[in-house]
């Protein structure tokens, strides 16, 4: 995904629909500097974008925040049991 990116961010403003489609990336800080700092730029004047942004960073960071839980009881037993035809 980052060589298309690095084609969309060649030598003009990037428009909102390359700044969410980066937006993942720009978030996990997988981007280079240049590329990084063209959204940086883009956030400064667009406030949609900035919204969707913060909105996707505040999204990541409670999925990441939420303690993962197993499944109840006896699911794999009952999954497996379906799977033999019981």
């Amino acid at each position: 995904m980052i060589s298309r990116l690095v084609r969309l961010f060649r030598g003009r403003e990037l428009d909102c629909g390359e700044v969410r489609v980066a937006s993942s990336d720009f978030i996990d800080g997988d981007l280079g500097s240049g590329e990084s700092s063209r959204i940086r730029s883009h956030l400064e004047r667009c406030g949609p974008c900035t919204a969707f942004i913060e909105t996707m960073r505040a999204t990541i960071d409670m999925l990441r925040s939420t303690a993962a839980s197993g499944a109840p009881a006896g699911f794999r037993e009952r999954v497996q049991e379906r799977i033999r035809g019981g």
